[in-house]
């Protein structure tokens, strides 16, 4: 998005942009009206709407002047603009993820994100299912917390215990597999309301595909911070990796999850290692090619996405499989 002072979005009015020959829309959500279904959380303005005969969650970007962030020259978040990057490398390195569509409603820039659910199917989000829980055990720091908590040992051992993820295989691998690309992503916010388990009609279960990816890629950021980080070597590996944290705490504390990497302690996030970064690497062009024909992204955050995803690639993933094949 070309950021502006004042205003974020004087630019969103175009609908076509065109680049190395090829068209690429911004759909227009203008005349469309709020449908019946309703949608939680509380990142953000949200609403139904029914587009080619399928039901989507239309985003919209968050104010940032509400939020009073500071030293940032944007009016509102690249949220839906995120959301749709993310979600569009989830899909690039083969892991099931919800389909989206960036468009344009009241001249700011919205992601519409399909409905996976059917009829008659529940979500099940991970706070609702680790609250419906007696544990008999506590977190890292010796506390019974609720289903908000986000004690990474609290949710390996429900994962593992919890009767209702018992007949759900593979859960404990979606966990990591989305932990390495938020890693990737620089995706600050998977909490335990943002990744869950669907109750189909007849009573079997599937895990849900990933969804709510808009806080990745420091989508508060506007071109001037961007360009200050690209600037300084020392920024740019702090904020690829070295000074990151996730929303996942060991013994009360915001957990660095390319330490989590690096430290091998869980068998099944170095699997994920190993399994997402041969992906990521035979795929790179691909997410570099996706990224750089966004319509309205500025060069600086095209330059900005590219440049960090690529160095987490090859300095946390690439790393620790060659530190591995090393020894």
């Amino acid at each position: 998005m070309h950021n502006k002072k004042g205003n974020a979005n004087e630019l969103l009015m175009v609908l076509f942009y065109h680049m190395g020959g090829t068209i690429l829309e911004l759909i227009s959500f203008d005349n469309f009206k709020q449908n019946q279904r309703m949608y939680g959380g509380t990142a953000g303005r949200k609403m139904g709407i029914t587009y080619e005969g399928k039901d989507y969650l239309l985003k919209f970007p968050g104010n940032l002047k509400e939020q009073k962030m500071k030293n940032i020259n944007l009016s509102y978040s690249n949220s839906p603009v995120c959301e749709y990057i993310g979600s569009k490398i989830y899909k690039i390195v083969g892991l099931p993820v919800h389909n989206t569509i960036l468009g344009i409603r009241n001249n700011k820039i919205v992601v519409a994100c399909e409905d996976f659910l059917q009829d008659g199917d529940k979500l099940y989000e991970f706070d609702k299912i680790k609250v419906t829980f007696e544990p008999h055990f506590l977190d890292s720091n010796g506390n019974e917390t609720n289903g908000v908590g986000v004690d990474l040992y609290e949710i390996m051992m429900t994962i593992q215990e919890h009767p209702f993820l018992q007949d759900v295989p593979g859960v404990k691998k979606h966990f990591w597999d989305m932990f390495i690309i938020d890693a990737l992503l620089g995706n600050t916010d998977r909490n335990n309301s943002n990744w869950g388990i669907i109750l189909r009609k007849d009573g079997s279960k599937d895990i849900a595909p990933v969804y709510d990816n808009g806080n990745c890629l420091n989508s508060k950021w506007d071109d001037e911070k961007m360009q200050i980080v690209m600037n300084d070597a020392d920024k740019m590996e702090a904020e690829a990796y070295k000074a990151r944290r996730c929303i996942f705490e060991l013994h009360g504390k915001r957990v660095n999850p390319y330490h989590i990497i690096e430290s091998r302690e869980y068998p099944e996030c170095l699997e994920a290692v190993y399994r997402l970064t041969p992906q990521i690497g035979n795929n790179m062009n691909k997410i570099q090619t996706m990224i750089k024909e966004v319509p309205i992204l500025s060069e600086i955050q095209k330059r900005f996405f590219t440049s960090i995803i690529e160095y987490r690639y090859e300095k946390v993933l690439l790393e620790c499989i060659k530190n591995d094949c090393a020894h």
